[in-house]
């Protein structure tokens, strides 16, 4: 009997210690905030307007920049832009590619007419404004990265 109790006593001081931190714990002035400070009203928070989301785009690419869509994720499908012609701005674009013309560098003049290319581009939900679109990055599928580089 005597084990039994000394057993309880300490299951009984395991839950007094597990639960004492969750009552010491204050609820945030914005509960919304989740603790980080942030207001609704504009202050240090996140902005709703410069959120965007992922378009990935699918098909071949043309020697002016362009991409002939020919699927998409669900994003690029809703606007409608699966079986179109998409021009890109691909300046600032990371370039997945290999050396095809032997020059040293791994850019949009390894890309020939016609390639197999993904092109993910961070555009607003529900309209992604006026081509051309400003590419986050572009990935050749028809060369194989393996092999001399």
């Amino acid at each position: 009997m005597n084990q039994q109790i000394k057993r309880a006593a300490a299951i009984g001081s395991l839950l007094a210690l597990a639960a004492a931190p969750a009552a010491l714990a204050t609820k945030p002035a914005d509960p919304g905030s989740q603790g980080k400070g942030h207001s609704k009203a504009g202050g240090k928070g996140h902005s709703k307007t410069g959120k965007g989301v992922m378009y990935v785009f699918k098909g071949a690419y043309q020697l002016d920049g362009s991409v002939v869509v020919d699927h998409g994720n669900a994003h690029v499908k809703k606007a409608d832009l699966v079986d179109t012609d998409v021009a890109f701005d691909l300046s600032s674009a990371k370039v997945v590619v290999r050396d095809v013309n032997n020059d040293g560098a791994r850019d949009v003049n390894d890309l020939s007419a016609n390639d197999r290319v993904v092109v993910k581009a961070k555009l607003p939900r529900k309209d992604p404004g006026d081509q051309p679109y400003s590419a986050k990055q572009i990935v050749d599928q028809t060369q194989s990265n393996s092999g001399s580089d």
